[in-house]
């Protein structure tokens, strides 16, 4: 009986967390949407100017260590880009005078080496791609998958020496956790350079 209470509390608690996370991700939906037109691109290389550009948090889309997408994650980049269910459809129409692409970033902290970090941050964009397609059929041909091992980082992590205090603790691990995440832009290339 006992054991059945605290099962029912758990499980309230992760849709009560499910909740929250789905709300969170429709607040960067919006911000998406707003950020239409300014160039923020991370590389000018892959393209002239971004339209769109929408960071999420990696700790919602896969559990610690992982490459392979949560079901949450697979829940909310479908919210995103299902075009059937209200999200944005993609269209790569080519208007003859610029190209679009969809630049898929993969972040990691800095902990552990850096190797296995671009291998991570390489991998996790990967799956947000696979994703994607699911969605969006002719996407290989519009695509550019990266990895950023904490070289772009959201937040500077603070450098502290000897014993952390509590706050210390919990300031480091928000700073990595923001840090952790996949971003998605949404770039165009002008096909024949500035006039």
């Amino acid at each position: 009986m006992r054991r059945s209470r605290a099962r029912k509390k758990s499980d309230s608690w992760q849709t009560i967390y499910m909740d929250l996370m789905t709300i969170i991700m429709v607040f960067f939906i919006i911000l998406w949407s707003i950020n239409q037109g300014k160039d923020i691109g991370i590389s000018e290389t892959i393209g002239d100017q971004t339209a769109r550009l929408i960071n999420l948090p990696g700790d919602v889309l896969f559990s610690a260590g992982k490459t392979e997408m949560s079901k949450a994650g697979q829940e909310v980049l479908g919210r995103l880009f299902n075009g059937k269910a209200g999200g944005v459809a993609l269209s790569f129409v080519d208007s003859g005078l610029s190209k679009r692409m969809l630049v898929i970033h993969g972040h990691t902290d800095g902990d552990g080496k850096k190797d296995t970090n671009l291998e991570l941050g390489y991998k996790r964009a990967l799956s947000a791609y696979k994703e994607i397609r699911k969605f969006t059929p002719n996407l290989p041909d519009h695509v550019v998958v990266c990895s950023h091992a904490d070289n772009s980082a959201a937040q500077e992590v603070p450098k502290f020496r000897g014993k952390l205090t509590k706050s210390q603790r919990s300031m480091l691990r928000e700073a990595k956790k923001k840090n952790r995440r996949i971003t998605i832009e949404d770039k165009y290339i002008n096909k024949y350079g500035e006039e």
